[in-house]
């Protein structure tokens, strides 16, 4: 019976990921909600986003939420990225074991800018009147662990844009599955991001008013401009991890990933890790066809906080080609 349900539960995912597969490069730059694409964590930036086979704990609620179905403590997590033009992306998450109903967790990603200055095409320099925009995503997650290899998770989130007085609102939904193989620590997971609504600004500097007649002694007429919807950045991955050990104290994790969003044309993440004694890790990753963003490298370190816990702290950096560079710092405390 569980095998039967596993089964279906990987047909459903492969088919709700069928259209992005399709997609062609003619779509490029469609979608909204870009910011949806950013990583939070540090360690999956370091490895170059490969992600699927490989998070874990609160941070695995962005990116894979069958992540947490192993769970068994309390695990919260923080990040702050310094992005490019003076954009900050902050995470905040936290998941728990519930028992009886799975494992649950809450994140919240907010991305931030600096306000900048109003231009038209009358005054293509300025106008003096500065305004502002933010982007977040708040999401909810429910996962189990279906058998002893299997496990399962989906996220329910609700996805916010404001650019100066025009805002546009979704909700999308966030599948996931991990399987162990059951030759030594090979593992396969499958996730699909951002499958749900359409987004759309809407606000009052819609309003305007027209002088269709470009005539003095007639009264404009108030209309409401219409913008266009744009679907959100779905995307589908498929990834695979493995850990060489060599003795009690060292191993070698790689992990590769393959994905696609309905935006671009398939592409693809590699990254290692080298841990000591489960507290020092070293990493480096590439990134596959992805316009600048290619190298990244960092390293992580295990604090053990006695009759509490276990504290990670996490740095990336990622070469970004003409944009420079970008850091991020994350946190992980589970106890």
């Amino acid at each position: 019976m569980k095998k039967f349900l596993i089964l279906k539960v990987v047909i459903s995912i492969l088919c709700l990921a069928g259209s992005v597969w399709a997609t062609e490069f003619d779509n490029l730059g469609t979608s909204g909600a870009q910011f949806l694409k950013l990583d939070v964590d540090a360690r999956v930036v370091s490895l170059g986003g490969a992600n699927a086979a490989v998070s874990r704990g609160a941070m695995a609620l962005y990116y894979n939420p069958a992540g947490i179905a192993n769970l068994d403590e309390n695990s919260v997590a923080f990040s702050y990225t310094d992005w490019i033009a003076d954009i900050k992306y902050n995470y905040l998450a936290y998941a728990r074991p519930f028992p009886g109903f799975g494992n649950v967790g809450l994140h919240l990603a907010v991305l931030t800018m600096d306000d900048m200055e109003r231009t038209t095409l009358e005054e293509p320099d300025g106008t003096g009147e500065m305004f502002g925009a933010n982007s977040w995503v708040v999401g909810i997650s429910n996962a189990h662990q279906l058998t002893s290899r299997f496990s399962f998770g989906v996220t329910a989130k609700y996805i916010r844009e404001k650019i100066s007085e025009l805002s546009s609102g979704s909700m999308a939904f966030d599948f996931g599955t991990v399987y162990y193989t059951g030759f030594r620590t090979l593992r396969i997971a499958m996730s699909t991001r951002n499958f749900g609504t359409d987004t759309k600004f809407g606000g009052t500097e819609l309003e305007t008013t027209f002088d269709q007649d470009n005539d003095a002694t007639t009264a404009p007429v108030e209309v409401r401009l219409n913008t266009e919807s744009h679907p959100l950045p779905l995307t589908f991955r498929l990834g695979v991890a493995y850990d060489f050990e060599f003795n009690e104290d060292s191993k070698l994790l790689a992990t590769l990933d393959g994905y696609n969003t309905r935006d671009r044309g398939q592409q693809g993440s590699v990254g290692f890790e080298y841990s000591w004694q489960e507290r020092l890790a070293l990493r480096a990753g590439y990134k596959i066809r992805v316009d600048e963003e290619s190298v990244a490298f960092g390293g992580g370190y295990d604090f053990e906080i006695p009759d509490f816990g276990n504290l990670g702290i996490s740095y990336a950096w990622a070469d970004l080609g003409r944009l420079q560079n970008a850091h991020r710092f994350s946190l992980v405390l589970n106890f």
